[in-house]
């Protein structure tokens, strides 16, 4: 099962794309944690340009480069690389807004994944966010649409340490991911978030990802009350507009491919019958759809192996033979040949000269 952004993003935020921002109230709880380490943060938010005026409104716009920047600088500050992970682990569902509250209401953590990725791209735009199963694994991905902005470790460890404690909090304190994603490099001290998660870390990984066991993610803890999800619901989309699935032949099902692959790239090999069922579709349907919209699933997986290799290739430390199993390939050679196809030069040849990702 896959959920959409109202609408698909690009790796790289094009001239003239939406403003992209978080809420003024996720901000503000972040400060809040941060504060109560002893630390003010006025002076972090002076020096980046957030002023009071912005955070007075819960559901003003804090835009994303500024919150990003913030969390870095934050980390530095307080000279501790782990602070966005262990802010994150501070977190409430009513921190969150009311997609937390939707998630913690839910019956099962999949419900409320369910719901809330309908919305969360719509309130924090400017990111991909993504519930997909595979196989018998649920995973949530997520990342910030725009290339550019970097370096986003904190938010990325931030964002996943967050819906982990939310769960915790909501569902069962002993939750534990099966694995957890990082698409930068990995840290001098690795040790630390694998005890936070009490899982196994990877890095440089195509999107930062929750692998969670599908018992963990169907298995239902409490009854639901309707009436008031719906009512929370009504009030999300009173803030965003409602959020429906884009139509036949409007992109709609290339952006629903490219969601499926998104989240599982690197994890399992992405076929036309694994795509197809994730979308509840039939294989052929899926190619007849893909081709009206003039594309094909190996084109959406090579777009999408192009940009995440060049991300990946232009970070510290990273190893060819590395990237290219974070992409799905099984073996070094097919990726250096797919490389030259994209580009007419080797990796070693592009990292050489320093291209950009």
């Amino acid at each position: 099962m896959v959920n959409l952004p109202k609408n698909s993003t690009p790796d790289r935020a094009a001239p003239g794309t939406a403003f992209s921002a978080v809420r003024a109230s996720f901000l503000a709880a972040l400060i809040t944690r941060f504060e109560a380490q002893g630390r003010s943060a006025q002076p972090l938010l002076n020096r980046i340009g957030i002023s009071a005026a912005q955070l007075s409104d819960p559901y003003g716009a804090i835009p994303l480069p500024l919150f990003v920047k913030f969390l870095e600088a934050a980390a530095d500050m307080a000279d501790d690389p782990v602070l966005g992970a262990r802010i994150g682990a501070g977190l409430t569902a009513a921190d969150m807004g009311p997609v937390g509250l939707i998630l913690s209401l839910s019956g099962s953590v999949d419900r409320g994944m369910n719901r809330i990725a309908r919305y969360v791209n719509a309130l924090q735009s400017g990111t991909q966010s993504q519930w997909v199963q595979d196989g018998d694994r649920f995973i949530f991905s997520y990342r910030i649409a725009d290339g550019g902005i970097w370096p986003r470790r904190q938010d990325a460890e931030f964002s996943l340490s967050s819906t982990t404690q939310v769960i915790r909090d909501n569902f069962s304190s002993r939750f534990a991911p099966l694995e957890v994603h990082f698409e930068h490099s990995a840290p001098d001290d690795s040790q630390t978030l694998s005890r936070m998660f009490r899982a196994p870390v990877r890095y440089l990984q195509p999107i930062n990802r929750l692998v969670i066991a599908q018992a963990d993610a169907v298995r239902v803890l409490r009854q639901e009350d309707v009436g008031l999800l719906d009512t929370l619901e009504r009030h999300v989309r009173d803030l965003i507009g409602a959020v429906h699935p884009l139509p036949e032949g409007a992109g709609g099902t290339s952006a629903a491919a490219r969601a499926v692959i998104n989240a599982s790239l690197g994890l399992s090999t992405v076929t036309l019958d694994r795509v197809a069922a994730a979308l509840h579709i039939g294989p052929r349907t899926l190619q007849r759809r893909l081709a009206a919209e003039s594309t094909s699933l190996r084109d959406l997986l090579a777009d999408l192996r192009h940009a995440r290799a060049a991300r990946l290739l232009a970070l510290p430390g990273a190893r060819v033979g590395q990237v290219a199993q974070a992409l799905g390939y099984t073996d070094p050679t097919a990726f250096w040949r797919a490389w030259q196809g994209w580009t007419g030069e080797t990796p070693t040849e592009s990292r050489r000269r320093g291209f950009l990702a």
